[in-house]
């Protein structure tokens, strides 16, 4: 019997597989693009502007690792926050990566660079409840609304094709 994080990560290798699968069988020089979107985990209440991750967050983060295991990982963005880079270092380090800042005030130019830079790669890219769909919506066109404060379980998959056609799934991963 399935538990809840095994039902999350089957999921999340049958996303990424049937992409690849998919790409892999058409007829172009240019590869797709994978672009994994996460909000920072749980941050403790402050008024700081830039505070750390709670208890739970950093179990939040942790569990990234699990989550993605078995998927190959080329690059890991998060905004210059605390919170953010928290939540990114235990995968970063589980994949031998550093993590890249990005300036969430200029999220068009970002994903610009995400589009020129990463393709026939997977990313991942930590950001805010605010800079996340605004980031999905740059990359996709879609018109994702800002994550409400306390939402901090949702990933997204932006799959790009070689041929620029953008596919966005939204999966919950709850703790």
């Amino acid at each position: 019997m399935c538990n809840n994080k095994s039902k999350y990560f089957i999921k999340i290798l049958l996303f990424l597989g049937f992409s690849h699968i998919f790409i892999a069988c058409q007829h172009s020089q240019r590869k797709s693009a994978s672009f994994i979107l996460i909000r920072h985990a749980e941050k403790i209440l402050s008024s700081s502007n830039d505070p750390h991750l709670s208890t739970k967050g950093w179990q939040r983060a942790n569990e990234l690792v699990h989550i993605f295991k078995a998927v190959d990982i080329d690059a890991v963005y998060a905004s210059p926050y605390r919170r953010s880079i928290d939540t990114a270092k235990p995968l970063a380090k589980a994949k031998q990566l550093g993590i890249l800042n990005y300036n969430p005030s200029e999220l068009d130019s970002f994903a610009q660079k995400l589009l020129n830079t990463h393709m026939g790669e997977t990313v991942i890219i930590v950001g805010h409840s605010n800079t996340t769909p605004q980031l999905i919506n740059a990359l996709s066109g879609t018109k994702y609304p800002n994550l409400d404060e306390t939402e901090y379980d949702w990933v997204y998959f932006v799959d790009i094709s070689p041929k620029g056609t953008p596919n966005v799934k939204k999966i919950q991963i709850r703790m």
